[in-house]
């Protein structure tokens, strides 16, 4: 009877405390060093991110200047929810000259509920890899959930 009970006790207590991929949908706001940002998490994979007047829609977005100018690129993401600290990586795509798919990492992080309408959101600019979130870290971002999907 005793192990049924914990058994009972530990699975109802990591359904509440873990993450799913749904949980992070929607539409997350907050400020970094007074600055409005934004990232739009969409079911699809999709990310749109707006930060300091740059506005980045993952499903459509014309590349502004360098070799690819005007070319339309995409941007998604991909995060392990296995863990209570979700990694995640952004990846951006076009097609090249020959028609060919051009795809690449450029920034991965790591993601921490606050709670269902908070979160913590880490740039990994120095490719460290940290396994936890230093929220006073000037690469963290506190967002607050504006809309679900």
């Amino acid at each position: 009877m005793k192990k049924s009970f914990i058994i009972v006790f530990l699975l109802f207590f990591g359904l509440c405390f873990s993450q799913i991929e749904k949980d992070l949908y929607g539409k997350w706001v907050g400020t970094d060093a007074g600055k409005y940002g934004s990232f739009t998490f969409f079911s699809d994979g999709y990310v749109k991110a707006e930060l300091d007047g740059l506005n980045i829609d993952g499903r459509n977005h014309v590349i502004p200047d360098g070799p690819n100018k005007g070319k339309i690129g995409h941007v998604k993401y991909t995060a392990d929810f296995s863990k209570k600290i979700i990694k995640f990586n952004l990846i951006g795509s076009y097609n090249d000259f020959n028609n060919k798919l051009e795809e690449s990492k450029f920034l991965s992080g790591l993601i921490k509920f606050i709670n269902e309408d908070e979160l913590l959101l880490f740039f990994d600019f120095e490719n460290e890899t940290p396994a936890d979130i230093d929220p006073t870290s000037p690469n963290v971002m506190t967002l607050r959930r504006e809309k679900d999907l």
